[in-house]
Formats: structure tokens, C-alpha cells, sequence
């Protein structure tokens, strides 16, 4: 990847775009290009292993329960920064990064991060928003699951994977995804035996089709209004 596609890449990052111009240029400077596919790049337990921008494909943010069963948090798309929570408080990670496929991420190591930021309070503070602007995002999804309908949800969660991941099929206004109903069961804070109650009232009134760890969202529009919750149009037993 050329110097002009990587900061085409970092200019998607509302965080990379304000940091002072010193910082941004160290990161450019000191962070590599790897690429993993279908492994681990950090797993629940490792030692901090660097700060990590994700530049093509997808990585999956996998926490496990007290029983062992795991949760997906989250997919990341190019240019979403993950990881720096261990990197800020040094103790090991509590969940896993997982490559799907083929994915190339720009790493940070611990060395350069420590380079970019001892002796510099506004680097290391810069790091800090980081992670408070994912404490954001997290605070939201808690309170979405704990006071919205799960049919709310389960829009707002099937327009969000679309939207990252999907692939327009062609000569239709239709979107598809590939993604697992126990992933997006965990995702959504639901039961698969629920999730599944509600993917069969969305498919009985043709708004998707579900297939094999695949999803199309025909009628994307319509979902967009169950996503912000027009009572006249959740399909009953939405709950």
C-alpha cells in the first residue's frame, strides 16, 4: 500500500484527523503494515501487542463470558483504530481480534507507542480520546439493548452490518451480508431461538431473505423505519 492510499485510509478517522500534526506524522513514521488471514491478531489474555488500524478487509471484536461462550462486540470496517485499551493501561487484553478472511491493519507497536508519547502529556492525552470515544459507542449500545424493542434492534444491527460489510446485488436495491444468526444474536442481546422468531416475521413480510451464515436486506429502506422505531410499522411481537 502506497504512502497516498494509507492516508486516504487515515483521513476516514475523525480521531487520526485531529491529532496535532506532529503526533500524526510519528504514527505514519514508526507504525508497519500486516496482514493476517483468517487468524488472531491479539487473543483474550496476550500481553499488549500494539494499536491497530484496520485498512482493508474485516476484524471481529470477540469478548467471552464467564462460561467460556463468546460474544461478538463488534466488526470493524477500514480506518476504525482498535486495541489501545490495553495499550493505555498496560494489563492484558480481554478480548479478541480476529481477521475473516484476508485483512491488513497498520500496527503501532508498544515500542513506538511509548516512543510517541513519554514526555509528551498531549500525545499520550490524544491516545486517551481514543478510547473514550469507543467508551461512547459502548455506553450507547448498553443503553440501546436495555431500553429498546429487540425488532428496533434488530434493524438497527442488520442496517449497521450492511452498511460495513454488505455488497449491493446488481440491478436491485437490495444488500447482502455474510454473517452468522448466532453472531448477530450476541450482537442484538437476544436468544438465537428469539432472533430467529424475528428474522422469520421480517422474511414473511419481505423485507429480507435469509440464507447459510448469509443475510439480503431487500427492502433497506423499510428497515431504516423499524430502526427508528415508527411504532405503525414493527411487525407484532417485537419485544
Amino acid at each position: 500500500m502506497n504512502g497516498k492510499a494509507l492516508r486516504h485510509i487515515l483521513a476516514r478517522s475523525e480521531w487520526f484527523a485531529s491529532l496535532p500534526p506532529a503526533l500524526a506524522e510519528g504514527i505514519v513514521a514508526e507504525a508497519r503494515i500486516r496482514r493476517f488471514r483468517n487468524r488472531p491478531i491479539y487473543l483474550t489474555g496476550d500481553a499488549p501487542n500494539g494499536l491497530f488500524l484496520l485498512l482493508a478487509g474485516e476484524v471481529r471484536i470477540v469478548h467471552h463470558a464467564s462460561d467460556g461462550s463468546p460474544a461478538l462486540l463488534g466488526a470493524t470496517n477500514p480506518g476504525t483504530w482498535f486495541g489501545e485499551s490495553s495499550m493505555l493501561d498496560g494489563r492484558p487484553r480481554f478480548s479478541d481480534a480476529v481477521a475473516i478472511g484476508e485483512a491488513s491493519v497498520l500496527q503501532l507497536t508498544p515500542a513506538a507507542f511509548r516512543k510517541l508519547t513519554e514526555g509528551s502529556a498531549a500525545h499520550y492525552a490524544a491516545f486517551t480520546r481514543l478510547l473514550c470515544e469507543h467508551y461512547r459507542l459502548a455506553i450507547a449500545h448498553i443503553v440501546s439493548t436495555a431500553t429498546l424493542p429487540a425488532m428496533t434492534r434488530l434493524a438497527q444491527r442488520l442496517l449497521y452490518f450492511a452498511e460495513e460489510e454488505g455488497k449491493s446485488l446488481p440491478g436491485r436495491r437490495a444488500v447482502e451480508f455474510r454473517l452468522s444468526q448466532q453472531n448477530l444474536a450476541t450482537t442484538v442481546g437476544i436468544s438465537r431461538q428469539t432472533l430467529n422468531g424475528l428474522l422469520k416475521q421480517l422474511e414473511s413480510q419481505g423485507l429480507i431473505e435469509t440464507g447459510y451464515a448469509k443475510i439480503t436486506l431487500k427492502k433497506p429502506a423499510a428497515l431504516q423505519r423499524l430502526a427508528r422505531r415508527e411504532p405503525e410499522q414493527l411487525p407484532p411481537g417485537g419485544s
